[in-house]
């Protein structure tokens, strides 16, 4: 393994491979629309043996040149991963050095959970603020359908409409309607899933919960910024009322010093610290460190495609992970070796690597196009 991290990085290419939505997402609780298009920066690294590897990462070409000659050995090391040197290029490594292992990337990471990774739908946005009750149920029942179609079974709903967009008792009796009417649409198997943005109270998030009871939500999700003041008393509301409702929560960053010990408390069961930001070096750390907790792995991935191929892999390696999350889109110019979406999972490959790739008129056009480039020693 030693003689294979001995290679050096001979080229790198970016590409902005872009994959447009079904239809326009809107709002959250706090920010504006996310649109119609998911914008992926894929990198490819070249190695002098001709191995490639893939992943998602923002280096544009002046960091990417700071690559160009380098040992891996300088920027990756078994069994832990990245070094600090190669944090930026943390995804692409990783494909890279499974392949060189010859081995699917699940495999290096150690195997240790189900190749059949369950989904979940995230882009069930607040899409209906100039609606009448009637058209928002409309509207959520088309949404719904959509997801389905695409093949997702489990919904996230954002909420919090009363933190900006309405009066705050407007906005929570159409947070309820509109939880309501998903559980009512995706049908009594499906795992529903709210996710506040930090955009609830306390109480207004035990009041969901209570309103909501017959909807049986799987988890809550960014009810209030991470504190102990909010955190125990809402896990106490949540065991003394019988619910089995998860509370879930890091993704907004940084998160405060002492996240992991409310994870530790078990006042925080499942941990979201976004998976591209993170990388997969610091979440094989991070799944490990938790698991004698309890807790599980939740990463989160909005707004990219391409990840949730090395995603699914780290979901696969460990014993401890939840749900993936993603969203329906038309994705043109991309290359699968072995994955299969079934039932509303992804069946990991056992190909090296990730089994992704872009196709290679992707990637000659890609690297031409704003955004792209090929860079090489």
């Amino acid at each position: 393994m030693a003689d294979l991290l001995d290679e050096r990085i001979v080229r790198i290419e970016k590409v902005m491979l872009k994959s447009p939505r079904p239809r326009f997402v809107g709002v959250n609780s706090k920010g504006g629309p996310i649109g119609d298009m998911v914008t992926d920066h894929v990198i490819r690294i070249h190695t002098e043996s001709g191995v490639v590897g893939v992943g998602w990462s923002r280096i544009n070409p002046k960091q990417a040149e700071q690559f160009l000659g380098k040992q891996l050995n300088e920027l990756f090391a078994l069994p832990n991963g990245c070094l600090e040197a190669g944090e930026s290029i943390d995804l692409p490594l990783w494909d890279l050095v499974a392949k060189l292992s010859d081995m699917p990337l699940y495999k290096l990471l150690g195997a240790r959970g189900s190749r059949e990774v369950e989904l979940y739908d995230g882009s069930v946005y607040i899409d209906d603020l100039e609606a009448t009750d009637d058209e928002a149920v409309s509207i959520f029942q088309e949404e719904v359908k959509t997801g389905q179609q695409y093949g997702f079974k489990n919904f996230k709903i954002k909420i919090g409409r009363g933190a900006k967009w309405m009066p705050i008792i407007e906005g929570l009796e159409r947070d309820v309607l509109v939880i309501q009417t998903i559980r009512e649409a995706a049908g009594p198997d499906a795992k529903i899933l709210v996710d506040a943005n930090n955009g609830t109270t306390l109480n207004i998030a035990q009041e969901i919960l209570k309103r909501c009871e017959e909807a049986g939500i799987y988890w809550f999700e960014e009810a209030f910024h991470e504190e102990r003041g909010f955190n125990e008393p809402f896990k106490a509301f949540i065991q003394a009322s019988g619910y089995d409702t998860y509370v879930a929560d890091g993704e907004s960053g940084p998160p405060p010093p002492n996240f992991f010990d409310m994870v530790k408390r078990g006042w925080i069961d499942i941990v979201q610290h976004d998976f591209r930001a993170r990388g997969l070096t610091w979440w094989k750390a991070t799944a490990d460190m938790i698991a004698p907790w309890g807790a599980q792995c939740a990463p989160h991935c909005w707004g990219s495609i391409i990840e949730r191929y090395a995603h699914a892999h780290f979901a696969a390696s460990i014993p401890n992970f939840c749900l993936l999350e993603t969203a329906p889109a038309d994705t043109q110019g991309i290359v699968l070796d072995g994955w299969e979406f079934r039932d509303g999972h992804l069946i990991v490959p056992d190909t090296p690597g990730t089994g992704f790739d872009l196709a290679p008129e992707t990637i000659t056009r890609g690297t031409r196009e704003e955004g792209g480039f090929c860079i090489s020693v």
